[in-house]
């Protein structure tokens, strides 16, 4: 038990990060990228036609760790009867917030058809000015602010004319492209697109391309980065991107030729590139982060996150756990300290451990559950940095019902002591997998999320979906974005081995407030089809002041959060008793302007069980609201 303390009540103010735990990390500095050559989407192809390759060049290469006896195992446990278990993080009120009056609402939507391969591989970005970039394998399309189609050509287009450059390693006939990944850059007004080319050694490289102007029509720089950047052997997969005011992050997993994943997996890698040289067509200024181990074993599959809510700061944040366990809780937390053109960029690392087991997650069902989509592994796929707070998404196994769904965690004071606090989103009659996350806060300390995520089931085609995580931590109720229209039954996979999607993409439209747009996967005509939505966020708190007091999270575990609002200006009294009526702390008196204020309780130093918070005018009783602290 915890000794009973005077009440520590402080302003809530972002904490600055400390040092964490450092590793012997080699770090390339300065490497310089050269511009390969520059390419111009308006003498492109406007009447692109997917090719009928042959069923090999079809498939997308895989993530290579599919454990298939594991899938087997935990598709044979899996219950057909379903039951919902959501994990409420709410807040303490009068009256808790009703879930469709912050359901998201779909404002429009349009089909972005299909690519060249399986899966999808589906990323959005938005501009300010409206126009949207969506890409998938294998292909980039770009629309108006109305959704209006204006250009589509394939990512092989990219390739450098007439040989290019001749003095630098320019681009060659590209032949084998996938997993696109496109970003807008609000302090520039431009946009990046990155994604693979080939699967081994001798044909491996990244295709990276800054836009010249907002206008993705316009000319573009383009650059090669090296697939093989640690030794000959090797070949760079499965890109994750992020970034900061200044750098754009990625990272790829390094794969020996011709193995599977877990055999030839040899180590994960973090690529940081100065934005303004990109965009200028400059020679790239970079770093390469390489031997990223944990007890001399190589981490696999890091994910950067992204700052929010604008792409602000000179440091990056990065996930990664044991993305083939069958049960774990170990989590790896890395962080590059500074940008890169300081010179001053160094590798951390902190190892935490989730108070939210994941694991291995089964298949997901559709309608004919003979036909199993395949959700891949645990690692973390996407993920947001707001103040001293990250929220970061996986794929999971719900191990109470033995469904497909996805976690959402958040990790509490970065920099100081961090820790987590996950729980599963589910559903009683859908799985849900390959979630990407948003920040949708106010301000930079609002950890308001937006979190989209694939949909399947035996009495739902698969679809896409959208659900909201407001600043107390209360969901909304999911909102489906697009219906899938038929099974996704690909003749030259397996009925237990269709590929559902390894990927989606969310972004906010930076100068528009609570608006968002989203790229998801949907079944028709027995494949997959991406459906790209312009979401409007509905959320009164954005509109109007608090009315009543808000005590989030719940439960606490270090600390409570309050938002109130006051009419009056004075001198206020808080005060903390137990449930019968025994006060447990001191009074604490502050003077409190009229407005809306945020108040941090310290609740380290205070028993586990429920409590009365009181706050007085004098001797007024003004507010009272049940506390719980774990």
């Amino acid at each position: 038990m915890k000794k009973t303390a005077t009440l520590c009540l402080v302003l809530l103010v972002a904490l600055n990060v400390s040092a964490q735990v450092k590793k012997n990390v080699k770090c390339e500095r300065d490497i310089s990228l050269h511009l390969s050559h520059i390419f111009n989407p308006s003498e492109a192809s406007s009447s692109w036609i997917i090719p009928l390759k042959t069923e090999k060049d079809r498939l997308m290469p895989e993530p290579k760790g599919l454990n298939n006896t594991l899938t087997k195992k935990l598709d044979h446990e899996r219950m057909m009867h379903m039951q919902s278990s959501i994990i409420r993080h709410g807040n303490f009120t009068a009256e808790p917030t009703d879930k469709a009056t912050i359901s998201p609402k779909i404002e429009k939507g349009f089909s972005n058809f299909s690519g060249g391969g399986t899966p999808n591989d589906n990323h959005v970005a938005v501009g300010n000015d409206g126009k949207v970039i969506a890409v998938l394998n294998t292909t980039i399309r770009v629309y108006d602010s109305s959704g209006k189609f204006i250009k589509v050509w394939s990512l092989e287009s990219f390739t450098a004319p007439n040989g290019g450059n001749n003095n630098i390693d320019t681009l060659p006939t590209l032949t084998r492209t996938y997993d696109p990944r496109v970003i807008y850059c609000p302090n520039e007004d431009r946009y990046i697109v990155l994604y693979m080319h080939g699967t081994t050694d001798a044909t491996s490289f990244i295709v990276m391309g800054f836009s010249s102007s907002n206008n993705p029509l316009d000319p573009w720089n383009v650059y090669k980065i090296p697939g093989k950047p640690t030794k000959d052997s090797v070949w760079s997969d499965y890109p994750i991107v992020s970034q900061t005011k200044e750098d754009i992050f990625f990272t790829v997993n390094l794969l020996l030729n011709g193995t599977s994943w877990e055999e030839g997996f040899t180590e994960a890698v973090i690529w940081q590139i100065n934005k303004e040289d990109g965009f200028n067509g400059k020679t790239l200024g970079s770093n390469l982060f390489k031997d990223i181990k944990y007890e001399g074993v190589s981490v696999w599959s890091i994910c950067p996150i992204q700052n929010g809510p604008m792409p602000n700061g000179s440091d990056n944040y990065f996930m990664s756990v044991r993305p083939y366990s069958e049960k774990n809780d170990t989590v790896f937390l890395h962080r590059i300290t500074n940008t890169q053109r300081s010179g001053l960029a160094k590798y951390e690392q902190q190892v935490l451990i989730s108070d939210v087991p994941y694991g291995y997650p089964p298949s997901a069902l559709q309608p004919d559950t003979a036909f199993k989509l395949r959700t891949n592994d645990v690692r973390v796929l996407s993920g947001i940095r707001v103040g001293n707070q990250i929220q970061y998404m996986q794929n999971c196994m719900n191990f109470g019902t033995k469904q497909a769904h996805i976690t959402h965690n958040t990790i509490y004071d970065l920099g100081s002591a961090p820790f987590i606090r996950g729980r599963l989103i589910t559903h009683d009659s859908l799985d849900y997998g390959y979630p990407a996350i948003a920040s949708a806060g106010i301000d930079e300390g609002d950890p308001s999320s937006i979190i989209t995520m694939v949909h399947t089931g035996p009495w739902n085609m698969p679809g896409t979906s959208v659900i909201y995580n407001n600043r107390y931590g209360e969901l909304s109720e999911p909102v489906k974005v697009k219906e899938g229209e038929s099974l996704i039954y690909y003749t030259f996979l397996g009925p237990a081995n269709q590929r559902w999607g390894d990927y989606e993409g969310i972004q906010r439209k930076y100068n528009e407030k609570g608006i968002y747009y989203l790229i998801g996967s949907y079944g028709a005509n027995n494949r997959m089809y991406s459906w790209v939505a312009r979401v409007k966020l509905n959320d009164k708190v954005w509109e109007t002041p608090v009315q009543s007091i808000k005590v989030f999270p719940v439960p606490a575990q270090s600390h409570l959060d309050i938002e109130w609002m006051n009419t009056v200006e004075g001198n206020y009294e808080f005060l903390l008793y137990s449930l019968d009526g025994r006060k447990v702390s001191s009074s604490m008196k502050l003077y409190v302007p009229a407005g809306t204020h945020l108040y941090r309780i310290n609740t380290l130093q205070f028993a586990t069980g429920s409590y009365v918070l009181k706050i007085k005018a004098g001797t007024k009783e003004v507010l009272t609201t049940k506390v719980l602290i774990d």
